[in-house]
């Protein structure tokens, strides 16, 4: 849905003709400066080769001069998710709001062909199959093939806030479903053709992306709700509420995941409510009970919107809402309440890019980046391993000691490493064994998305429109291609990869 539709719709619910008017020239004023920027083209000319749109292209030395690499920064600075690898390129839309899904050399940085799409707000892409699938946030899944050509889409609900999951030849999403029920659905399409297998309802939208495996398909919808599907016919399986905070990981027939608890503490004289979160575990049977990891267990005040209302994060997401069409409370068919008392997100932009502190598996150990620590905890014994902490409970420092937004980005595991992004602008490589820092490569700029890795470089999106590909040192640092991992979101290397 473009702006245009968006102001008409909230002008036509309040009912005052005077008003609607004023709002619908108000969307078509935005509707003009809209396609103004982005011209229509047809679909054999929507894929431009060449350098575009994109800012210079720099290169790039980290303050030591240990590690190298490239920079470019992206039209109109706006937050990028996790760009996905794959045949030597990289795949990335050109960040919330934007209109532009771009292939670059993984090698270079270089542009090697741009997409244009109809509507704005491309997410984090999938590569599989020789397809790239992605969905714009106003409305449409996409396909195309790996030179930028358009195989097929679909005008699904307003607004889609998560990734699509694609597995055995078909592509998973959720989506509201605005123009019939006004509910949600977790729907089955063909990769290659975009034919409809099945579809089932959900409570929500669900939290940064369905997980498939083993024929089954995996989401945790914004209010709490861990559901799970047959992958095949859509049927669900079972579905509990739990309070989920993060997309689960499967491991040896048990569904990890994190969630959120609410207790109440003295504060003074009264008494106020205190939200913690834990990774839990619960078994994949119909009938199966959900066990917290007590040793994971901590404060979480990022989780609780009465306190992170106007912190740095919400206050430029809601900035980053105005700019769509969804500025004040209105956000579409988002059912954004859900997300506001369970994740403590309060816009589209937010639950955007939110992943909160979704765990995986790596060689037979759980991690999971929890706001400001990294946790590392054998989940069979369910035994803290170690933690490593990256936030100041200093007062006066940055982020003093109320901690209102993720420090860290989700992190991504391949050849005994651990690499992940800050909100203070580093990119970090950890010893997945011993959580020891091996390196630190100061960026400048925030990092809220997993990094992917491949080929001994790390790629690594920013929140202001910026994309590095750095240099590990180590070529055997590969295997993390995308969000997730892969296209179906296992947080799992690839069976070809030399990791055992």
């Amino acid at each position: 849905m473009n702006r245009f539709s968006r102001f008409a719709f909230v002008g036509a619910s309040i009912g005052l003709g005077l008003f609607s008017l004023a709002v619908m020239t108000l969307g078509a004023d935005k509707q003009t400066a809209k396609k103004s920027k982005v011209p229509a083209k047809s679909a054999a000319t929507n894929a431009r080769r060449g350098r575009a749109d994109p800012g210079p292209l720099e290169l790039f030395k980290s303050p030591d001069g240990k590690h190298n690499g490239w920079k470019v920064k992206l039209s109109g600075g706006r937050r990028l998710a996790t760009p996905a690898f794959a045949e030597g390129k990289l795949f990335l839309g050109g960040g919330f709001g934007s209109h532009e899904f771009y292939a670059l050399d993984a090698e270079t940085g270089r542009i090697v062909w741009q997409y244009d799409t109809k509507d704005d707000g491309p997410t984090a892409a999938v590569v599989a199959d020789g397809y790239v699938g992605f969905n714009t946030e106003s409305c449409e899944l996409e396909i195309l093939d790996l030179a930028g050509k358009p195989v097929w889409k679909k005008w699904l609900g307003d607004p889609l806030m998560s990734i699509p999951a694609i597995a055995d030849g078909m592509v998973y999403m959720a989506y509201p479903d605005s123009k019939g029920a006004h509910d949600h659905k977790l729907a089955c399409f063909d990769l290659k053709t975009g034919d409809s297998r099945w579809e089932n309802t959900i409570p929500g939208e669900i939290i940064t992306a369905p997980v498939v495996q083993d024929d089954r398909v995996y989401a945790a919808s914004l209010e709490g709700t861990l559901s799970c599907f047959d992958s095949r016919t859509g049927n669900l399986l079972w579905s509990e509420s739990k309070n989920a905070t993060s997309s689960p990981v499967v491991w040896k027939d048990r569904c990890l995941f994190s969630r959120r608890t609410e207790t109440k503490i003295a504060e003074g004289n009264r008494t106020v409510k205190q939200q913690s979160e834990q990774i839990a575990s619960r078994g994949t049977g119909n009938t199966d009970s959900v066990r917290d990891i007590a040793a994971t267990s901590r404060t979480a005040d990022y989780l609780d919107y009465s306190k992170r209302a106007k912190s740095r994060k919400e206050t430029a997401a809601q900035k980053a809402d105005d700019g769509v069409g969804f500025g004040g409370a209105f956000k579409g068919g988002g059912k954004i309440s859900q997300a506001m008392s369970n994740l403590g997100q309060a816009s589209v932009c937010g639950v955007w890019s939110y992943q909160g502190s979704k765990p995986f598996i790596y060689r037979e150990r759980l991690y999971a980046a929890m706001a400001d620590k990294v946790v590392c905890v054998d989940p069979a014994t369910e035994k803290l391993l170690w933690e490593k902490k990256f936030h100041s409970d200093e007062p006066g420092k940055r982020g003093g000691t109320e901690l209102l937004d993720a420090a860290l980005s989700p992190p991504a595991l391949v050849n005994g490493k651990m690499f992940l992004g800050t909100s203070d602008g580093s990119v970090l490589c950890l010893s997945a064994e011993t959580g020891d820092l091996l390196w630190r490569v100061n960026i400048g700029e925030s990092i809220a998305f997993q990094p992917a890795v491949a080929g001994g470089r790390v790629f690594v999106a920013t929140e202001s429109g910026s994309l590095f590909g750095i240099k590990t040192g180590d070529s055997q640092d590969d295997g993390w291609f995308m969000w997730g991992a892969n296209a179906a979101h296992t947080g799992s290397l690839p069976t070809n990869n030399k990791e055992k």
